[in-house]
This record gives structure tokens, C-alpha cells and sequence, in this order.
């Protein structure tokens, strides 16, 4: 006897959807066959696939594109609010190899927005980093943070192209991250960031600044980034126990 339960046509298509897609062995950039065909292969209406497509685009599983078709998407790094983890992790975690390009570093006086950031007082010695992020070769954010110098001395001798920051804090140092605050709005690309980001001066990107703290609440980081953010998922650290474990545990919010 079965259940009495019946499967909404959209879930179905979803699942026929996914199921297309392993059983092909289909990767990001691959396209589906056009809709008439999905209809065909999945066993459901239009209205249902339509439904199902826009889910999964949605979700980033798929790629609509205007005029050519629909496309498996390209995978995207998670940033989980208020937690701290390791971008080369995160990256790792959904099948893309990570890189950094740095940009510049060195030690400079702390401007007022900074200092108030990390508790100092303007022109007080402090360390900045900026890197590009890069996932698989493509640039996903540039991202700048400002350290305590004379709470970190000789953190500068450390080669953070291939380094990462919070590790270097924690080994050296006995400092590790735990939690953050954040605050994240749209800007535009200026003309000095648009050749870093592979955008166009004027495109939308997203302004993401960052207070990263200890474990007993003292500010270590802040940072001020430009995010792609067709290159990012987000979440908040305020999901079920259950998919808690499926974004990560490791640290690594620009790290």
C-alpha cells in the first residue's frame, strides 16, 4: 500500500533535475537540453520545470541565461556571518582551489576609522594586507585588514601570498579568531579595482567591512573588502544544528 502521499509536480522536477545532472556527468558550464526536451526527460509539465529552474537558480545549482539556455552553475564559496574561517578551507570544501595575489603590505599609522575598529588611537603603528582572493584562478574579492602592530611585532616578515593570516596569528602569536561582527551593503567598482576584480569600473559589487575578535573579545582584525558576488554564497551562523555541518567548522572568514 503506498504512503497517500503525493510529490508536488515542482519538487519532482527538481529532483529530476539533479538526478540529469549526476547521471550525465554534467559540470559548471555544461547546458541542459532545451525545455521541451527537460519536460520529456523529467515527466513534467512546463509550468512545474519553470517553477523547479528558477529554485535551482535561486539556490545556484543552475545558470539561466537570457537567450541561450540554462546551465549548471559554477560552484561559490559560503561566508557565514558573525563566524571567522579559513577561505582556502571554504574553497576547498565546494571542489575550487584557492589563491591569493597580494597587493600591498606594510606598516602605516592607524587612520581614525581604524583605530576606533581595533580599540588603538589614531597614528598608533598598525600592519595592513591586501590581497586578492581568488577561487579556482578567477578573482572572487580584494580584501583589506589592519592589525595591532605593536601587538603582533614581525608579523610583516610572513609571505601572506602563500601564508594565512589567522594561522600565522594563532602559531606564532597564541591569538586565534573566534567570532566576528560584520556589516555588508552595495557599492560600485572603482576604476583602481575593476582590473583586480575582472569587473568594469561602475559594476556592483558588494562592501563588506569586518571587526574580527579573540576568544575573549578583543578586536584582532578589521577589514573593509569588495566582494563579487556572483563568486559568493551567504549564510547566517543561525542555521539548524543539522546544517551547521554541511558550511564548515574550520575558521576562515578572510583569513
Amino acid at each position: 500500500m503506498g504512503s497517500g502521499l503525493t510529490i508536488p509536480a515542482k519538487d519532482r522536477a527538481s529532483e529530476g533535475i539533479r538526478w540529469l545532472i549526476t547521471s550525465r556527468g554534467l559540470g559548471p558550464g555544461d547546458r541542459l537540453p532545451p525545455e521541451r526536451e527537460l519536460c520529456e526527460l523529467v515527466g513534467v509539465s512546463r509550468t512545474a520545470l519553470r517553477g523547479a529552474i528558477a529554485e535551482l537558480v535561486a539556490g545556484n545549482v543552475l545558470e539561466s541565461r537570457q537567450g541561450s539556455g540554462t546551465y549548471v552553475a559554477d560552484p561559490r564559496v559560503l561566508l557565514v556571518f558573525q563566524e571567522t574561517y579559513n577561505y582556502g578551507a571554504a574553497a576547498r570544501d565546494v571542489g575550487m582551489a584557492p589563491g591569493s595575489l597580494l597587493v600591498a603590505s606594510g606598516a602605516e599609522g592607524a587612520p581614525a576609522d581604524v583605530a576606533e575598529r581595533l580599540s588603538l588611537t589614531p597614528g598608533d603603528p598598525v600592519f595592513f594586507l591586501k590581497r586578492v582572493r581568488t577561487a579556482d584562478g578567477r578573482p572572487s574579492s580584494i580584501e583589506t585588514g589592519w592589525i595591532d602592530h605593536g601587538r603582533f611585532p614581525g608579523v610583516e616578515a610572513h609571505d601572506f601570498a602563500r601564508e594565512s593570516l589567522y594561522e600565522v596569528l594563532e602559531s606564532d602569536y597564541g591569538v586565534r579568531i573566534s567570532h566576528g561582527e560584520e556589516r555588508i551593503s552595495v557599492t560600485r567598482v572603482r576604476e583602481d579595482e575593476a582590473p583586480l576584480l575582472g569587473l568594469a569600473p561602475g559594476d556592483a559589487a558588494l562592501y563588506f567591512l569586518a571587526v574580527e575578535k579573540d576568544d575573549e573579545g578583543r578586536p584582532v582584525e578589521f577589514g573593509r573588502h569588495i566582494i563579487r558576488a556572483d563568486r559568493y554564497h551567504f549564510a547566517s551562523n543561525d542555521l539548524p544544528e543539522h546544517l551547521k555541518g554541511k558550511v564548515g567548522k574550520k575558521p576562515w572568514l578572510f583569513s
